[in-house]
């Protein structure tokens, strides 16, 4: 009887030492993948001065990659339909919440959601579809 008991015992810390083998394994490789995203922080004083002072390095590596041109978003918002232009212009421009701006137009929130995530969507295939004529 004394032999089955222990035989259980190592059975069972036989497996609970597995489960913690796994748990802490795990665990370490998600904290190194956690350091893996973290950018380096280098204190200014460490980085030499000819390094940050230089002349030759551009700032904005390619100043063309990304323009902002209102006219474009401008040409494409209008194409909205009004309700969704409203929305987007109390979200963005006057700062209100979902909560606030239901409350005004006496809609549901979730329909202030809706909208505006219609609204976006149309806008950037408005984008994208004049982005690809240019």
């Amino acid at each position: 009887m004394d032999h089955k008991v222990k035989y259980e015992k190592d059975e069972l810390r036989g497996r609970f030492t597995r489960f913690m083998e796994v748990v802490v394994r795990n665990a370490r490789n998600n904290y190194l993948k956690k350091l893996s995203r973290q950018l380096p922080i280098v204190p200014l004083e460490d980085v030499p001065e000819e390094e940050y002072a230089r002349e030759d390095m551009p700032l904005i590596e390619k100043p063309d990659a990304f323009t902002f041109e209102e006219e474009r978003l401008a040409k494409a918002f209008s194409q909205l339909p009004l309700m969704r232009q409203r929305i987007l212009t109390l979200l963005f421009v006057n700062e209100l919440t979902p909560a606030e701006i239901a409350k005004q137009m006496n809609c549901s929130v979730q329909h202030v959601y809706n909208q505006r995530s219609l609204a976006l969507k149309r806008l950037r295939q408005l984008l994208r579809e004049e982005g690809a004529d240019v």
